[in-house]
């Protein structure tokens, strides 16, 4: 044996020393391994699989990052990463015809377990229609509910029970769910429910309800479904919701939403699948609105505290958290600031004071835009900008909005130091995890339709 082989299995069997005096006779990775076959193998009752529609792993670590500076710790979802033997894997999201995807093909991918053209609902390229996960899990005697912060026809929701050659047929989706029979739908999309179409779901047994008041005191009733549209489109960003007392009377959060569901299904007595949809995250990344992308992450985040302890107290039940795409690209950018600005010397040494001023934030640029601040310029907009972000517009930054040279979005970029790649979904890898029976089928490289015959197996159904 060469010195080199020697020297190499000395220091081997040193560090398998200095690990077994630490760890006892198993390492730690061993110990996480085993934890993980017994936590996650089997298969589930239930399954909640959470959406966070438009997440890039920057709109991830920038709520992340956000909370523990105001300090509300770590995010559930990445402090599942350090206390909970999660199952872990990167997601491939192509649709049938593009290699970026809409919500409406990434949604029937996992409804339908195959890919589709964009903007198509489970119809495939041929014009055959696909058997939804909705349908093959109602027909084995499972509940069903879909909960999201988008109108509750919208793509996502929709991808898992409806077959249509168009998403922006919403009436249709609408009356689809009744004709199948969708246990729990909870979102917006009021307009889309007319007074006859809500009559015939009360007339088909279903509570119907349309404000946070109502949702909150629904009974629990055992097997009697609920339809709830609690705004006109899509529910406000969270942002909005949070600091607007009538919309926070009015509308309720998605994890108030998600316990609702959880509530109305868990007397299922062969199970149920639920999922729940934060939608506005992607709708933010279309606008490039930084603030509003971090509040929905955590009231997605929030949601994942109902359902994980949801699942502590019934551990037959698997939790997925996942995203259909990535959308904007969102991203913290290093910021350096100059000693006449008050900074320090250094690299990057302004990137967290110019992050902090999110703080300062309590408006959508969605709601900015509809309450009158889009036609502001000059001093006038820099008054309303600072009364709703806390941000003070630069001379030239004045002087520019009167030319219209310069918009919300570089503005908010600006002082901010959060930047985007576009308005559009991107192509990227995404994340997924998995904790509960069944978690450890999925593997760590997956493509979006392989996850609809995984779930379906962990269920027991062919």
């Amino acid at each position: 044996m060469s010195t080199r082989l020697r020297t190499n299995r000395r220091d081997f069997l040193r560090a398998s020393l200095a690990t077994s005096a630490v760890f006892g006779t198993e390492s730690a990775l061993t110990v996480t391994k085993t934890r993980a076959a017994s936590e996650n193998g089997g298969t589930a009752k239930n399954v909640i699989f959470m959406v966070s529609d438009g997440m890039n792993h920057g709109a991830l670590s920038l709520a992340r990052q956000f909370r523990e500076n105001a300090g509300g710790g770590e995010t559930r979802w990445t402090r599942l990463y350090r206390e909970r033997p999660v199952v872990r894997s990167l997601v491939e999201t192509f649709s049938a015809n593009s290699c970026v995807t809409d919500s409406a093909a990434a949604a029937s991918a996992w409804g339908g377990g195959q890919r589709v053209n964009n903007g198509s609902l489970n119809i495939l390229p041929d014009g055959k229609p696909v058997r939804t996960l909705h349908e093959k899990i109602q027909a084995a005697g499972w509940k069903t509910g879909l909960v999201t912060t988008a109108t509750i026809t919208h793509a996502t929701p929709a991808g898992f029970a409806s077959n249509l050659e168009s998403r922006g047929d919403e009436a249709a989706v609408a009356e689809q769910y009744l004709e199948r029979r969708v246990d729990v739908l909870l979102g917006g999309g009021r307009k889309f429910y007319s007074p006859e179409l809500k009559q015939r779901y009360a007339a088909a047994g279903y509570a119907v309800v349309e404000t946070r008041d109502d949702l909150l005191g629904l009974p629990v009733e055992a097997g009697k479904p609920v339809l709830g549209v609690f705004f006109d489109s899509h529910l406000p960003y969270s942002i909005d919701q949070r600091n607007i007392p009538e919309l926070k009377a009015a509308v309720p959060t998605l994890a108030e939403m998600t316990r609702t569901a959880l509530d109305r299904l868990a007397p299922a007595s062969d199970g149920f699948f639920l999922m729940v949809e934060g939608a506005r995250i992607d709708h933010a990344g279309h606008a490039n609105d930084a603030a509003a992308s971090i509040h929905d992450q955590l009231a997605f985040d929030e949601a994942i505290g109902v359902a994980v302890d949801f699942a502590e107290k019934h551990p037959d039940t698997l939790v997925v958290l996942t995203t259909d795409h990535g959308c904007g690209g969102i991203q913290m950018n290093g910021v350096s600031g100059k000693p006449e600005q008050g900074f320090a010397p250094g690299i990057y040494n302004a990137s967290s004071v110019f992050f902090e001023r999110l703080g300062g934030f309590s408006r959508s640029i969605e709601w900015m835009k509809q309450n009158g601040v889009q036609g502001l310029s000059g001093p006038p907009l820099a008054e309303a900008i600072e009364k709703h972000t806390g941000l003070k517009l630069t001379e030239d930054q004045i002087k520019a909005s009167q030319g219209l040279k310069a918009t919300f979005e570089d503005v908010i970029q600006a002082h901010t130091g959060v930047g985007w790649t576009s308005g559009n979904h991107t192509g990227e890898l995404v994340e997924f995890c998995a904790v509960g029976p069944g978690a450890r089928e999925f593997p760590a490289l997956i493509r979006n339709d392989e996850e609809h015959a995984i779930l379906l197996r962990l269920l027991g159904i062919s």
